[in-house]
């Protein structure tokens, strides 16, 4: 609720200090006076008219000055004034326009009332000295005076004084307006401890409606000033714990950053490892497959040539077969030789002992028989070692075509183990050169790894010095934050010196 306005002493101080300004105006209208004397010798009208009045109105000033009376008489002596100077110049046209000056002095009271009197009194001065003026009683209005003149000089007044009465009014409501709003603005102040801003003009008016629409929006405005430094005082403490978090926060990323740049530095240096150890495997598979093509060559020759002993040996078996076979045939002449041999025997002891029989003349024959006896044992002895000999070459034959099997066997054998061999090379050669490829895209790709570590290295470098940024603009914006709290806090306090009403 606004709280009444007292009524305030402004208006009053006013009229004391245009009561005091226009007794300067009453001492310049007796100068005047005097100075006209001189013209018409009239100086008895100027001391007794003009000094007069000018002490008449100290003596009121000294009593009622600031009140409506002492303005009232006031504007009647600028009137009487005025009168005596047309008076001392004897109707002078020109002393008319000292009516106008004065009348226009009278706004300075912002009162119309004043300037009513004023009309007044100098409309019954034009009616009174027309009328002594024309019945010749020594008093001068204007010469050359007509009623018709009188009514001119009237209208003029009027119209001024209705001009006047205007400004006055306009200027005793922008006068109250101030003063109202002047005590407003005193009571809002007190003593100097605060502003109240529940004062209110308690004086209607588009002006003072304004000034009392400003007052409720300040009122709104400190109120919700008040609030927004606690919400701030709270945002404060928040982006403080912010900036601590945040400097805390980039401190610990900053570590883990430094500790990402070695690790991703080791890595690229175990990458770069791994790549040159990628490139010296793809070196030795590329070797080793060569090898293994030329194992594998090797093996299928081998394989060639046992292939080729194979059928040599089952050839030579073949050949101890027929040299078994020839052995057989050769007994089987022995045998035939040696019955031989024994029929010879048989027939040489035949002879023998026919020879024996003939005594001398078959001695001869009989030495003949006994050589061929002889023959014959020893052909049969021969046969035996022929026969003992053969069966002995049939036994070798027979254990040389035995080996010779077994050797067929196992070169047969071998020749399948040398073919599977030779497949298994083959596969070996290819997996090889699979190898190869995998080992040369694995070096490959290691050292785009290798170059991407080191590019990520060089990122998290940036990242490192973002973070080391960030951690100063984090204690930037600590010391931001305790900055404004001492504004927040300087806001409040001088927030708290409003007083509202919410």
């Amino acid at each position: 609720m606004s709280k009444p306005v007292p009524e305030s002493l402004t208006l009053e101080a006013h009229y004391l200090h245009a009561d005091r300004a226009m007794l300067g105006v009453l001492w310049l209208c007796l100068l005047g006076a005097l100075g006209l004397a001189a013209w018409h010798g009239t100086w008895l009208q100027a001391m007794l008219v003009g000094g007069g009045t000018v002490l008449l109105a100290h003596s009121l000033y000294a009593l009622i000055r600031g009140s409506l009376l002492f303005r009232c008489f006031v504007a009647a002596a600028f009137m009487v004034m005025a009168a005596l100077h047309i008076n001392q110049a004897q109707g002078t046209l020109e002393m008319h326009f000292s009516i106008f000056v004065l009348l226009a002095f009278l706004i300075i009271y912002r009162d119309w009332r004043p300037i009513v009197v004023a009309t007044i009194v100098i409309a019954v001065h034009h009616l009174a000295f027309y009328v002594l003026q024309m019945q010749e009683a020594g008093v001068w209005l204007a010469q050359g005076v007509t009623f018709g003149l009188v009514m001119v000089h009237a209208g003029y007044v009027i119209i001024e004084a209705g001009v006047l009465v205007y400004l006055a009014r306009m200027s005793f409501n922008e006068a109250r307006e101030g003063e109202v709003m002047g005590q407003t603005v005193a009571r809002m102040i007190g003593d100097g401890s605060g502003v109240d801003l529940t004062c209110r003009a308690n004086m209607r008016s588009p002006m003072l409606d304004s000034f009392n629409a400003l007052l409720d929006t300040l009122e709104n405005m400190v109120s919700g000033l008040s609030s927004s430094m606690q919400q701030l005082g709270q945002l404060g403490s928040s982006v403080s714990k912010g900036a601590s978090d945040l400097r805390q926060g980039s401190e610990q990323q900053q570590d883990k950053t430094r500790y990402m740049v070695q690790a991703m530095l080791e890595l690229s240096q175990a990458t770069a490892d791994v790549a040159r150890n990628a490139a010296d495997a793809a070196r030795a598979s590329s070797e080793a497959d060569k090898r293994a093509q030329d194992g594998h060559a090797a093996m299928q020759e081998i394989a060639r040539e046992v292939a080729s002993l194979e059928n040599n040996i089952a050839q030579t078996g073949e050949a101890v077969d027929g040299a078994a076979q020839l052995a057989i045939d050769i007994d089987q002449v022995v045998d035939v030789i040696k019955g031989v041999a024994e029929q010879t025997n048989l027939l040489a002891l035949n002879a023998a002992i026919e020879a024996a029989r003939a005594g001398d003349q078959g001695r001869g024959f009989a030495v003949v028989a006994d050589e061929v006896r002889n023959l014959s044992q020893r052909t049969a002895q021969s046969t035996s070692e022929i026969q003992d000999f053969i069966s002995r070459l049939q036994q070798a034959s027979e254990s040389a075509r035995s080996a010779m099997e077994q050797s067929r066997t196992s070169v047969h054998r071998c020749l399948q183990v040398t073919q599977s061999s030779a497949e298994i090379l083959a596969g070996i050669v290819s997996e090889i050169a699979s190898i190869v490829g995998r080992n040369a895209q694995i070096a490959t790709a290691t050292e785009e790894q290798s170059a991407v570590g080191e590019d990520v290295a060089t990122h998290l470098h940036e990242v490192e010095a973002v973070a080391l940024a960030n951690t100063a603009e984090a204690v930037e914006l600590d010391r931001l934050s305790a900055e404004l709290e001492k504004v927040r806090v300087v806001l409040m306090r001088d927030a708290a010196q409003f007083r509202t009403g919410r």
